[in-house]
Order: C-alpha cells, then sequence, then structure tokens
C-alpha cells in the first residue's frame, strides 16, 4: 500500500482559499487552529536542532515547516528554519539541487520583499551564484518600482513565490499610484483596479485617495475652468 509523505498528509487535506484570501486571512488571523499548527511546528523544529540531526529526514521536516509557514503567512517559522538549512544545515550535509534552488529563492524573495533589504538579497544571490530570470525581475520590479513587472513576475511563480511577493504588493502599488497620479488626468476604473490588483472601494479605504469617480471613470485631477 503507498504510504503518503509527511507533507502529502498534511497539507494534502487543505482545501486552498485564493492566493489574496489566504495571504490576507493567515496575517490576520488568531484562530486556536492555526495557533496549535503553528506551535507543533516550532516544537518540532526545536526537537530537530536540540538532537542535532543533519540528515535526510531533518531536511524534510524543514522543507515541510518552511512550505506550510510560508502559506500560513508566518515570517517566525519559516525565516529560522530557511536560516538553518542555508547557514548550518548545508554545511554538514549539502543539499540536492533542486531543495538548495528552493530554499535560496524563498530567502531571496523574502529577504526582498518582506524585509526590504535589497543590498542583502543582492549579496546573497552573489554568493550562491542564483541565477533566475524570474527573481532577477523581481529585484529590479522592487529597486526601480515597477509595478507592471513585478505583476508580470509573479504571474509566472508558483504558489509559495506568490505568497512571499504579496509581502511588497502594497508597497509596489503605492508606486504605480504615484505614478498614476503624475501622469493621469482621468483613467478608466478597470484600468486603475488591474494596474494595482486592488478593487476601487479597497484603493479609497486603504489609500485614502481623493480622487473621485465619475461613472466608470476615475477622475485623477479636476481641471481648472478658465
Amino acid at each position: 500500500m503507498a504510504t503518503l509523505s509527511l507533507e502529502e498528509h498534511v497539507i494534502g487535506k487543505i482545501t486552498y482559499p485564493t492566493r489574496k484570501e489566504a495571504f490576507a486571512a493567515a496575517t490576520t488571523t488568531t484562530s486556536p487552529e492555526l495557533s496549535i499548527i503553528i506551535m507543533a511546528m516550532r516544537k518540532l523544529r526545536e526537537a530537530i536542532v536540540a538532537s542535532n540531526r543533519n540528515d535526510t529526514f531533518a531536511v524534510t521536516v524543514y522543507l515541510f515547516i518552511i512550505r506550510t509557514a510560508i502559506i500560513l503567512g508566518h515570517s517566525e517559522s519559516y525565516h529560522p528554519a530557511l536560516l538553518h538549512l542555508i547557514n548550518r544545515h548545508h554545511g554538514v550535509l549539502p543539499l540536492s539541487k533542486g531543495d538548495e534552488d528552493e530554499v535560496v529563492r524563498y530567502f531571496l524573495l523574502d529577504v526582498a520583499c518582506r524585509q526590504q533589504d535589497l543590498a542583502t538579497a543582492f549579496g546573497m544571490r552573489r554568493v550562491y551564484q542564483y541565477r533566475s530570470i524570474r527573481i532577477d525581475r523581481v529585484m529590479t520590479a522592487l529597486v526601480h518600482g515597477d509595478w507592471m513587472l513585478f505583476q508580470r513576475a509573479k504571474r509566472g511563480a508558483d504558489l509559495h513565490e506568490q505568497l512571499l511577493m504579496q509581502w511588497a504588493d502594497e508597497r509596489m502599488a503605492g508606486h504605480a499610484l504615484q505614478c498614476i497620479g503624475k501622469s493621469y488626468l482621468s483613467l478608466p476604473k478597470g484600468y486603475l483596479e488591474r494596474c494595482t490588483s486592488m478593487q476601487w472601494e479597497e484603493l479609497k479605504m486603504v489609500k485614502k485617495l481623493s480622487w473621485t469617480l465619475d461613472d466608470q471613470t476615475v477622475v485623477v485631477k479636476q481641471m481648472r475652468k478658465r
């Protein structure tokens, strides 16, 4: 009889919401069920560290914790696990090429998007000689405040990468709104929503926009009557 891996057994039973709903719920919820899962992962990680295990099982556990914590939006769980695999475990028992690629990719996205430390992200990319067109696009977009490039890179990313990138969504949307405010007198409401990945009502509430809505047209600046 086929056996399920640790990740398949736990994660395979979860029905995922949309990416946006998952991120919003995970970063704001205080449900007892999630607290129990997070505490269990913490105890499991601490037990692995205390036992000084540096074998394949330890790698499997750490990767499970990292992937699950990213879905839950709990950086306090996935960030220490990423650091452990990169700084400690990899020096004792080198990770496989696929696992190393995954861990470094998540670490770069977390440092660049959540911690907003682009200098460290570029430095780590150079240290690990990491090459990825998608990650390069993300980091370039963050440097230049290029919301459209950021969104194109996100569309090609997997679930975990997109959830890590969502830490920078609000900041990048702010750059997009600044550019729109300097470039347009008015624009279609649908275009604005596509540019920012936010609904008009959400933009008004979250970004405190002074712009007005005239039918389906967003008026950025009122023309002065002569």
